[in-house]
């Protein structure tokens, strides 16, 4: 070989570089498949927009980027669940056709991850004695709730109905006519803004209730997670019968949030003039805008009072929430009644500060 050639060779070896490579490799793919993997890029870049950005686009530009933290989230997740997914990716990545790309699409789950990442910061389970003083059954905390925290503000936290001394909703004080052939919806029912079901499953006696004695009837019949719970376990009951997280709701619109995770959606059901949009297919909810501050803060709360975690999304969102929202006059004056009650203060409130 001649001294050219061989110093010609030994150029491209030490031009060539994994960047090099990777994009020699691109562009041997065809324009279809090269097509796919840039959309695919953009989906993901889109999805990781900070979230105070995104409170700022129009609403159609909210469902995107909604829409894309959806397929991030699924993809993520089901390439950690099952290898076998990623390598049916590289199949359609390579033969690039479409049928195969929705078939593989229709076996994303429609769950998030459970493992998804959580706060580095997560608060250490609360020793009994620092538990705020709760009302002792959930019956109590719901007479406090409507006789002493709303006796002179009776007004649901979603859409702002009036209610009676009754607890019956006037359906027409807030545009949710359409709702009056519905006996729950004429009544206010009391709803835990950070889901009972969701604290729950931090708890051994809801996962697991099966493996204590005293969660079996005389009878011997198995009680249930949550009545398990309620009846051995303080932390929780402490949690479930916590004033700062409870709030009076429609009762139809409180049945069918269920314990969906908050966040922004793209499609959903509305309720007549109520802002708050559920959608039922994706396990989440979007609330009033009016709202979304009270609930940032109560999410926070019931995190560093009862050792719960949240994921990294979602304390990026709550973040946002509390900045674009602080209390009003009406949180603030809920907080202090509260405190009264139950010795401790919501500091995200009393102490408001953007995080």
């Amino acid at each position: 070989m001649s001294r050219r050639r061989v110093s010609r060779s030994r150029s491209r070896t030490r031009s060539s570089t994994p960047w090099s490579s990777i994009l020699a490799r691109f562009r041997r793919l065809s324009g279809r498949a090269r097509t796919l993997l840039l959309a695919t890029a953009l989906v993901f870049a889109v999805s990781l927009l900070p979230q105070s950005w995104v409170e700022r686009l129009p609403e159609h530009a909210r469902e995107a980027v909604a829409i894309t933290v959806d397929i991030r989230e699924l993809a993520v997740g089901l390439v950690a669940d099952a290898g076998s997914w990623a390598g049916g990716l590289v199949a359609v990545v390579a033969g690039s056709t479409a049928d195969q790309l929705l078939a593989l699409v229709d076996r994303l789950p429609v769950e998030p991850p459970a493992w998804w990442p959580e706060s580095a910061a997560v608060p250490a389970p609360p020793a009994l004695d620092s538990l705020p003083r709760v009302a002792g059954s959930f019956s109590t905390a719901k007479r406090w709730l409507y006789e002493d925290i709303y006796a002179d503000h009776r007004e649901t936290f979603y859409c702002g109905c009036r209610y009676d001394t009754e607890a019956q909703v006037e359906l027409g004080s807030c545009g949710l006519d359409a709702l009056a052939g519905s006996r729950r919806a004429r009544r206010v029912e009391a709803e835990h803004v950070f889901p009972a079901a969701q604290f729950g499953n931090f708890r051994q006696c809801w996962r697991e209730p099966e493996r204590f004695a005293e969660c079996r009837t005389s009878s011997g019949r198995q009680l249930s997670g949550r009545a398990c719970c309620e009846r051995i376990d303080p932390v929780f009951e402490a949690a479930h019968n916590d004033l700062y997280n409870l709030y009076p709701a429609v009762g139809q619109i409180n049945g069918e949030r269920s314990d969906f995770n908050w966040g922004m959606v793209s499609g959903g059901e509305r309720y007549g003039a109520c802002e708050i949009r559920i959608d039922a297919e994706h396990r989440r909810v979007e609330p009033p805008t009016r709202v979304r501050g009270d609930i940032a803060r109560t999410m926070f709360y019931m995190r560093d009072t009862y050792g719960l975690r949240l994921s990294r999304q979602d304390e990026q969102l709550y973040t946002a929430w509390n900045n674009a929202d602080p209390p009003d006059a009406w949180e603030r004056e809920r907080s202090r009644r509260i405190a009264r009650i139950q010795g401790r203060e919501n500091p995200y409130i009393t102490s408001y500060r953007r995080l």
